[in-house]
Protein backbone atom coordinates (compact mmCIF):
# COMPACT_ATOMS: atom_id res chain seq x y z
CA UNK A 1 0.00 0.00 0.00
CA UNK A 2 1.01 3.65 -0.72
CA UNK A 3 1.79 5.88 1.77
CA UNK A 4 2.78 10.00 1.33
CA UNK A 5 5.36 11.89 1.86
CA UNK A 6 6.12 15.68 2.04
CA UNK A 7 9.40 15.49 0.34
CA UNK A 8 9.78 18.21 -2.52
CA UNK A 9 10.74 16.91 -5.75
CA UNK A 10 12.34 19.20 -8.61
CA UNK A 11 12.24 16.96 -11.82
CA UNK A 12 14.66 17.58 -14.50
CA UNK A 13 13.09 16.41 -17.27
CA UNK A 14 11.88 13.54 -16.29
CA UNK A 15 15.19 11.42 -16.20
CA UNK A 16 15.59 8.28 -14.09
CA UNK A 17 11.27 8.59 -13.81
CA UNK A 18 9.13 5.54 -15.22
CA UNK A 19 5.79 6.24 -16.31
CA UNK A 20 3.01 3.50 -15.77
CA UNK A 21 -0.82 4.03 -16.47
CA UNK A 22 -1.98 4.11 -12.91
CA UNK A 23 -0.52 2.85 -9.37
CA UNK A 24 -1.34 -0.98 -9.96
CA UNK A 25 0.93 -1.56 -12.43
CA UNK A 26 3.71 -0.46 -10.50
CA UNK A 27 6.60 -2.84 -10.32
CA UNK A 28 6.35 -5.39 -6.94
CA UNK A 29 9.90 -5.46 -6.51
CA UNK A 30 11.54 -2.70 -7.25
CA UNK A 31 14.87 -1.05 -5.83
CA UNK A 32 15.28 1.60 -3.23
CA UNK A 33 15.32 5.01 -4.22
CA UNK A 34 13.17 4.42 -8.37
CA UNK A 35 10.98 6.73 -8.74
CA UNK A 36 7.59 6.13 -10.92
CA UNK A 37 4.91 8.46 -12.38
CA UNK A 38 1.24 7.36 -12.10
CA UNK A 39 -0.31 8.76 -15.23
CA UNK A 40 -4.29 8.59 -14.25
CA UNK A 41 -3.62 10.79 -11.35
CA UNK A 42 -0.67 12.15 -12.34
CA UNK A 43 1.29 11.19 -9.40
CA UNK A 44 4.89 10.54 -8.29
CA UNK A 45 5.99 8.38 -6.40
CA UNK A 46 9.33 7.06 -5.11
CA UNK A 47 10.38 3.70 -3.62
CA UNK A 48 10.98 3.70 0.27
CA UNK A 49 11.75 0.62 1.58
CA UNK A 50 9.20 -1.75 1.09
CA UNK A 51 6.13 1.17 -0.14
CA UNK A 52 5.94 3.59 -2.82
CA UNK A 53 5.63 7.18 -1.16
CA UNK A 54 3.67 9.47 -3.02
CA UNK A 55 5.95 13.26 -3.30
CA UNK A 56 4.30 15.98 -2.74
CA UNK A 57 4.24 18.92 -5.17
CA UNK A 58 3.36 21.44 -2.86
CA UNK A 59 0.80 23.24 -5.43
CA UNK A 60 -2.68 22.28 -3.72
CA UNK A 61 -3.35 22.99 -0.40
CA UNK A 62 -6.63 20.75 1.38
CA UNK A 63 -9.90 21.19 0.38
CA UNK A 64 -12.89 21.97 2.98
CA UNK A 65 -15.77 19.53 1.98
CA UNK A 66 -18.38 20.04 5.42
CA UNK A 67 -17.97 24.10 6.09
CA UNK A 68 -18.30 24.26 10.10
CA UNK A 69 -20.58 27.11 11.37
CA UNK A 70 -19.03 30.84 11.91
CA UNK A 71 -20.52 31.02 15.11
CA UNK A 72 -20.71 28.67 17.47
CA UNK A 73 -22.86 28.22 21.12
CA UNK A 74 -21.37 26.12 24.05
CA UNK A 75 -24.11 24.83 26.09
CA UNK A 76 -24.20 26.23 29.76
CA UNK A 77 -25.17 23.23 31.35
CA UNK A 78 -21.54 21.63 30.64
CA UNK A 79 -22.16 18.74 28.65
CA UNK A 80 -19.91 18.47 25.75
CA UNK A 81 -20.32 19.16 21.83
CA UNK A 82 -19.11 19.17 18.53
CA UNK A 83 -18.10 21.20 15.50
CA UNK A 84 -17.11 19.29 12.19
CA UNK A 85 -14.74 20.22 9.33
CA UNK A 86 -13.58 17.83 7.39
CA UNK A 87 -10.95 18.03 4.42
CA UNK A 88 -9.51 16.42 1.17
CA UNK A 89 -5.89 17.05 -0.52
CA UNK A 90 -6.45 17.29 -4.19
CA UNK A 91 -2.75 15.18 -3.84
CA UNK A 92 -4.36 12.10 -2.42
CA UNK A 93 -2.32 12.83 1.05
CA UNK A 94 -3.38 12.27 4.61
CA UNK A 95 -4.98 15.48 5.95
CA UNK A 96 -4.17 16.31 9.82
CA UNK A 97 -6.56 18.47 11.66
CA UNK A 98 -5.69 20.79 14.51
CA UNK A 99 -6.93 24.00 16.72
CA UNK A 100 -5.61 27.24 18.01
CA UNK A 101 -7.00 30.02 20.00
CA UNK A 102 -6.87 34.12 20.32
CA UNK A 103 -5.20 33.89 23.35
CA UNK A 104 -1.68 34.52 25.11
CA UNK A 105 0.90 31.14 23.79
CA UNK A 106 -2.40 29.54 22.66
CA UNK A 107 -3.86 29.02 26.12
CA UNK A 108 -6.60 26.77 26.22
CA UNK A 109 -9.55 29.77 26.76
CA UNK A 110 -11.10 30.10 30.15
CA UNK A 111 -15.09 29.20 28.42
CA UNK A 112 -13.55 25.65 28.38
CA UNK A 113 -12.91 23.18 31.19
CA UNK A 114 -10.87 20.60 29.38
CA UNK A 115 -8.31 20.61 26.15
CA UNK A 116 -10.43 20.25 22.22
CA UNK A 117 -10.10 16.87 21.23
CA UNK A 118 -10.05 15.64 17.37
CA UNK A 119 -11.33 12.80 15.79
CA UNK A 120 -8.42 12.55 12.78
CA UNK A 121 -11.02 10.85 10.85
CA UNK A 122 -13.94 12.20 11.20
CA UNK A 123 -13.16 15.84 11.43
CA UNK A 124 -15.16 16.12 14.89
CA UNK A 125 -13.71 18.72 17.44
CA UNK A 126 -15.43 17.78 21.11
CA UNK A 127 -15.39 20.97 23.06
CA UNK A 128 -16.58 20.49 26.69
CA UNK A 129 -17.30 24.20 28.28
CA UNK A 130 -17.41 25.39 31.86
CA UNK A 131 -20.57 25.50 34.42
CA UNK A 132 -18.36 28.68 36.06
CA UNK A 133 -21.00 31.61 34.97
CA UNK A 134 -17.76 33.93 35.92
CA UNK A 135 -16.18 32.14 32.71
CA UNK A 136 -18.75 33.30 30.37
CA UNK A 137 -17.45 34.93 27.16
CA UNK A 138 -16.33 34.34 24.13
CA UNK A 139 -12.85 33.52 22.06
CA UNK A 140 -11.82 32.53 18.43
CA UNK A 141 -10.57 29.03 17.48
CA UNK A 142 -8.93 28.60 14.12
CA UNK A 143 -9.52 25.23 12.89
CA UNK A 144 -7.05 23.90 10.20
CA UNK A 145 -6.59 21.12 7.90
CA UNK A 146 -2.95 20.12 6.64
CA UNK A 147 -1.26 17.69 4.11
CA UNK A 148 2.54 18.27 5.79
CA UNK A 149 2.88 20.98 3.14
CA UNK A 150 0.18 22.92 3.16
CA UNK A 151 -3.02 24.12 5.37
CA UNK A 152 -6.74 25.39 5.02
CA UNK A 153 -7.98 27.32 7.84
CA UNK A 154 -11.56 28.12 9.04
CA UNK A 155 -12.37 30.50 11.90
CA UNK A 156 -15.22 30.02 14.66
CA UNK A 157 -16.23 32.50 17.06
CA UNK A 158 -16.93 30.44 20.14
CA UNK A 159 -19.64 31.91 23.13
CA UNK A 160 -20.55 30.90 26.44
CA UNK A 161 -23.76 32.12 27.63
CA UNK A 162 -25.37 31.89 31.16
CA UNK A 163 -28.41 34.16 30.52
CA UNK A 164 -31.66 33.50 29.80
CA UNK A 165 -34.83 35.36 29.10
CA UNK A 166 -37.94 34.98 31.27
CA UNK A 167 -41.25 36.50 30.93
CA UNK A 168 -43.67 35.84 33.85
CA UNK A 169 -47.19 37.18 33.34
CA UNK A 170 -50.03 36.47 36.70
CA UNK A 171 -53.74 35.72 36.36
CA UNK A 172 -55.88 38.15 34.96
CA UNK A 173 -58.76 39.42 37.84
CA UNK A 174 -62.41 38.32 36.85
CA UNK A 175 -64.98 40.24 35.74
CA UNK A 176 -68.33 41.36 37.47
CA UNK A 177 -71.34 39.90 35.94
CA UNK A 178 -73.49 42.66 36.57
CA UNK A 179 -72.55 46.24 35.10
CA UNK A 180 -69.34 45.60 36.48
CA UNK A 181 -65.78 46.59 35.20
CA UNK A 182 -63.44 44.55 33.30
CA UNK A 183 -61.09 42.81 35.56
CA UNK A 184 -57.68 43.74 36.08
CA UNK A 185 -54.40 42.53 33.92
CA UNK A 186 -52.30 39.96 35.10
CA UNK A 187 -48.39 41.56 36.96
CA UNK A 188 -46.12 40.93 33.83
CA UNK A 189 -42.23 40.59 34.55
CA UNK A 190 -40.07 40.73 31.65
CA UNK A 191 -36.00 40.15 32.06
CA UNK A 192 -34.11 39.58 28.42
CA UNK A 193 -30.92 39.00 30.33
CA UNK A 194 -31.49 37.04 33.75
CA UNK A 195 -27.97 35.26 34.06
CA UNK A 196 -28.37 31.64 35.79
CA UNK A 197 -26.22 29.53 37.85
CA UNK A 198 -25.69 25.85 35.64
CA UNK A 199 -26.83 23.11 37.40
CA UNK A 200 -29.73 24.89 39.49
CA UNK A 201 -33.39 24.12 39.01
CA UNK A 202 -35.81 26.88 38.64
CA UNK A 203 -39.03 26.48 40.00
CA UNK A 204 -42.35 27.62 38.72
CA UNK A 205 -45.51 28.57 39.50
CA UNK A 206 -48.24 29.69 36.96
CA UNK A 207 -51.28 31.66 38.56
CA UNK A 208 -54.87 31.13 37.55
CA UNK A 209 -57.30 33.19 35.75
CA UNK A 210 -60.07 34.97 38.66
CA UNK A 211 -63.55 33.79 38.20
CA UNK A 212 -66.30 36.02 37.57
CA UNK A 213 -67.47 37.99 40.27
CA UNK A 214 -71.86 37.96 40.72
CA UNK A 215 -74.34 40.26 41.82
CA UNK A 216 -74.10 44.31 41.24
CA UNK A 217 -71.89 44.48 44.64
CA UNK A 218 -69.65 41.44 44.03
CA UNK A 219 -65.97 42.35 43.03
CA UNK A 220 -64.49 39.98 40.20
CA UNK A 221 -62.27 37.28 41.80
CA UNK A 222 -58.45 38.14 41.64
CA UNK A 223 -56.37 36.15 39.49
CA UNK A 224 -53.38 34.30 40.90
CA UNK A 225 -49.32 34.85 41.14
CA UNK A 226 -46.64 33.49 38.98
CA UNK A 227 -43.44 33.15 40.64
CA UNK A 228 -40.22 32.61 39.25
CA UNK A 229 -37.85 30.91 41.97
CA UNK A 230 -34.10 29.64 41.97
CA UNK A 231 -34.50 26.54 44.70
CA UNK A 232 -36.44 28.10 47.29
CA UNK A 233 -34.86 31.79 46.61
CA UNK A 234 -37.26 33.49 45.08
CA UNK A 235 -36.17 35.70 42.00
CA UNK A 236 -39.34 37.37 40.65
CA UNK A 237 -43.05 37.98 41.59
CA UNK A 238 -46.03 38.65 38.92
CA UNK A 239 -48.94 39.67 40.64
CA UNK A 240 -52.35 38.71 39.94
CA UNK A 241 -55.15 41.47 38.50
CA UNK A 242 -57.64 42.69 40.43
CA UNK A 243 -61.44 41.32 40.35
CA UNK A 244 -63.31 43.38 37.96
CA UNK A 245 -65.23 46.54 39.88
CA UNK A 246 -68.98 46.14 41.11
CA UNK A 247 -72.23 48.19 40.26
CA UNK A 248 -70.59 51.74 40.94
CA UNK A 249 -71.61 53.92 43.73
CA UNK A 250 -69.78 57.09 42.65
CA UNK A 251 -69.31 58.60 39.30
CA UNK A 252 -65.52 56.84 37.67
CA UNK A 253 -65.47 53.22 39.91
CA UNK A 254 -63.10 51.46 38.15
CA UNK A 255 -62.49 47.22 37.10
CA UNK A 256 -58.76 45.79 38.34
CA UNK A 257 -55.35 46.99 38.12
CA UNK A 258 -52.87 47.37 35.44
CA UNK A 259 -49.84 45.97 37.87
CA UNK A 260 -51.32 43.18 39.64
CA UNK A 261 -52.27 45.51 42.74
CA UNK A 262 -55.55 46.11 43.86
CA UNK A 263 -57.06 49.66 43.41
CA UNK A 264 -59.43 51.61 45.25
CA UNK A 265 -60.60 54.37 42.80
CA UNK A 266 -59.59 54.96 39.14
CA UNK A 267 -57.02 57.39 40.53
CA UNK A 268 -54.67 55.33 41.53
CA UNK A 269 -52.06 53.42 39.65
CA UNK A 270 -50.97 49.77 40.00
CA UNK A 271 -47.88 49.37 41.46
CA UNK A 272 -45.11 46.74 39.63
CA UNK A 273 -43.26 44.10 42.01
CA UNK A 274 -39.87 42.30 41.69
CA UNK A 275 -38.42 43.85 38.54
CA UNK A 276 -41.68 43.47 36.82
CA UNK A 277 -42.69 46.26 33.97
CA UNK A 278 -42.17 49.18 35.25
CA UNK A 279 -44.79 51.50 33.57
CA UNK A 280 -47.90 52.12 35.66
CA UNK A 281 -50.91 50.89 34.73
CA UNK A 282 -54.84 51.65 35.52
CA UNK A 283 -57.99 51.13 35.35
CA UNK A 284 -60.37 53.39 32.99
CA UNK A 285 -63.71 55.33 34.62
CA UNK A 286 -67.08 54.07 34.06
CA UNK A 287 -70.18 55.78 32.72
CA UNK A 288 -72.38 57.78 35.00
CA UNK A 289 -73.60 55.85 37.89
CA UNK A 290 -76.75 58.89 38.43
CA UNK A 291 -77.52 56.93 34.80
CA UNK A 292 -77.26 53.96 35.78
CA UNK A 293 -74.10 52.84 33.83
CA UNK A 294 -71.74 50.16 34.19
CA UNK A 295 -68.25 50.63 35.88
CA UNK A 296 -65.05 51.05 33.64
CA UNK A 297 -62.69 48.63 32.47
CA UNK A 298 -59.47 46.74 34.34
CA UNK A 299 -56.60 48.36 33.77
CA UNK A 300 -53.39 47.73 31.32
CA UNK A 301 -50.32 45.90 32.48
CA UNK A 302 -47.48 48.68 32.68
CA UNK A 303 -49.41 50.92 30.17
CA UNK A 304 -52.46 53.35 30.53
CA UNK A 305 -55.81 52.65 29.39
CA UNK A 306 -58.12 54.63 27.10
CA UNK A 307 -59.84 57.37 28.20
CA UNK A 308 -62.77 57.74 29.89
CA UNK A 309 -65.92 56.29 27.56
CA UNK A 310 -68.85 58.17 26.81
CA UNK A 311 -72.27 57.40 28.85
CA UNK A 312 -73.76 54.25 27.92
CA UNK A 313 -70.66 52.26 27.42
CA UNK A 314 -68.38 50.00 29.02
CA UNK A 315 -65.48 51.09 30.11
CA UNK A 316 -62.28 50.07 27.65
CA UNK A 317 -59.35 47.48 29.07
CA UNK A 318 -55.87 49.29 29.14
CA UNK A 319 -52.97 48.04 26.44
CA UNK A 320 -50.99 44.90 26.81
CA UNK A 321 -47.28 44.28 27.42
CA UNK A 322 -45.83 43.30 23.67
CA UNK A 323 -42.54 40.91 24.03
CA UNK A 324 -41.42 38.85 20.97
CA UNK A 325 -39.54 36.23 23.46
CA UNK A 326 -41.36 33.44 21.47
CA UNK A 327 -40.18 34.82 17.90
CA UNK A 328 -42.76 37.24 17.00
CA UNK A 329 -44.58 39.99 18.65
CA UNK A 330 -47.18 39.09 20.78
CA UNK A 331 -49.16 40.92 23.83
CA UNK A 332 -49.34 39.96 26.59
CA UNK A 333 -51.87 41.01 29.77
CA UNK A 334 -54.57 43.20 28.48
CA UNK A 335 -56.39 45.00 30.82
CA UNK A 336 -60.77 43.55 30.65
CA UNK A 337 -63.00 45.80 29.05
CA UNK A 338 -66.24 46.52 30.84
CA UNK A 339 -69.57 46.35 29.31
CA UNK A 340 -71.91 48.69 30.78
CA UNK A 341 -75.68 49.87 30.94
CA UNK A 342 -76.46 49.85 27.29
CA UNK A 343 -74.95 46.45 25.16
CA UNK A 344 -71.87 48.75 23.78
CA UNK A 345 -69.01 47.04 25.16
CA UNK A 346 -65.27 48.79 25.65
CA UNK A 347 -62.52 48.08 23.58
CA UNK A 348 -59.15 45.34 24.24
CA UNK A 349 -56.18 47.66 23.44
CA UNK A 350 -53.69 45.26 22.10
CA UNK A 351 -54.88 42.17 23.55
CA UNK A 352 -57.81 39.70 23.08
CA UNK A 353 -60.06 37.61 26.00
CA UNK A 354 -57.55 34.86 25.41
CA UNK A 355 -54.14 36.38 25.69
CA UNK A 356 -52.25 35.15 28.93
CA UNK A 357 -52.48 36.80 32.06
CA UNK A 358 -56.06 39.16 30.74
CA UNK A 359 -58.47 40.44 32.68
CA UNK A 360 -62.26 39.38 32.18
CA UNK A 361 -64.50 41.12 30.15
CA UNK A 362 -67.18 42.58 32.69
CA UNK A 363 -71.10 41.87 32.28
CA UNK A 364 -73.56 44.23 31.44
CA UNK A 365 -76.43 45.69 33.37
CA UNK A 366 -80.09 43.66 33.50
CA UNK A 367 -79.18 41.78 30.43
CA UNK A 368 -77.78 38.96 29.00
CA UNK A 369 -74.58 39.40 28.04
CA UNK A 370 -72.24 37.33 29.84
CA UNK A 371 -68.96 38.45 32.02
CA UNK A 372 -66.18 36.39 31.68
CA UNK A 373 -63.18 35.17 33.72
CA UNK A 374 -59.27 35.93 33.91
CA UNK A 375 -57.00 34.10 31.79
CA UNK A 376 -54.37 32.58 33.45
CA UNK A 377 -50.90 33.14 33.16
CA UNK A 378 -47.85 32.17 32.05
CA UNK A 379 -44.03 31.63 32.15
CA UNK A 380 -41.78 31.84 29.10
CA UNK A 381 -38.24 30.67 29.19
CA UNK A 382 -36.08 31.78 26.06
CA UNK A 383 -32.66 30.56 26.02
CA UNK A 384 -29.73 29.51 23.28
CA UNK A 385 -28.95 26.67 24.84
CA UNK A 386 -30.97 23.38 25.39
CA UNK A 387 -31.98 22.91 29.06
CA UNK A 388 -31.08 19.33 30.84
CA UNK A 389 -34.46 18.86 32.06
CA UNK A 390 -38.01 20.24 32.68
CA UNK A 391 -40.72 19.08 34.69
CA UNK A 392 -44.39 20.06 34.13
CA UNK A 393 -44.44 19.24 30.36
CA UNK A 394 -43.65 22.62 29.01
CA UNK A 395 -43.96 23.18 25.09
CA UNK A 396 -40.51 23.91 23.52
CA UNK A 397 -39.92 25.33 20.33
CA UNK A 398 -36.78 25.67 18.42
CA UNK A 399 -38.51 26.80 15.16
CA UNK A 400 -40.33 29.72 16.07
CA UNK A 401 -37.11 32.11 17.13
CA UNK A 402 -34.22 30.85 15.12
CA UNK A 403 -31.13 30.26 17.57
CA UNK A 404 -33.35 29.78 20.89
CA UNK A 405 -35.22 27.25 22.56
CA UNK A 406 -38.32 28.50 23.91
CA UNK A 407 -39.95 26.98 26.61
CA UNK A 408 -43.51 27.88 27.69
CA UNK A 409 -45.13 26.78 30.97
CA UNK A 410 -48.99 27.26 31.42
CA UNK A 411 -48.86 25.12 34.31
CA UNK A 412 -46.57 24.58 37.45
CA UNK A 413 -42.90 23.42 36.60
CA UNK A 414 -39.74 23.64 36.34
CA UNK A 415 -36.39 23.68 34.47
CA UNK A 416 -32.67 22.89 35.06
CA UNK A 417 -29.61 24.22 32.64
Amino acid sequence: MATYSSIRYVSSGGAGVTVYANFAAFPASPSEGDLAYANDTDALYVRKGSSWNRIDSGEEAPVILTEPSTTHALPANGSTNTVTMTAQDPEGFDIVYGIAYNTANNARPTQLSSDTTINQSTGVYTFTPSTNSAHAGSFKARLSASDGANTTTRFVNISLEFAIEVLLAAGGGGGNEDAGGGGGAGGLVLNTNYGFTAGTTYNIVVGAGGAVGSGQSGRGVAGGDSTFSAGSTLVYTATGGAGGGPYPAATGEDGGSGAGAGRATSGQAGASTQASYGGLGFGNAGGDCNSNQGAGGGGGAGGAGQTAPSLGQGGAGGAGKASTITGSSVFYCPGGPGWGYSASQGAYTDGTASSYGAGGTGGDYGGSLNAAAGAAGVCIVASKVQASSTTGSPSVSTSSRSGYYVYTFTSNGSITF
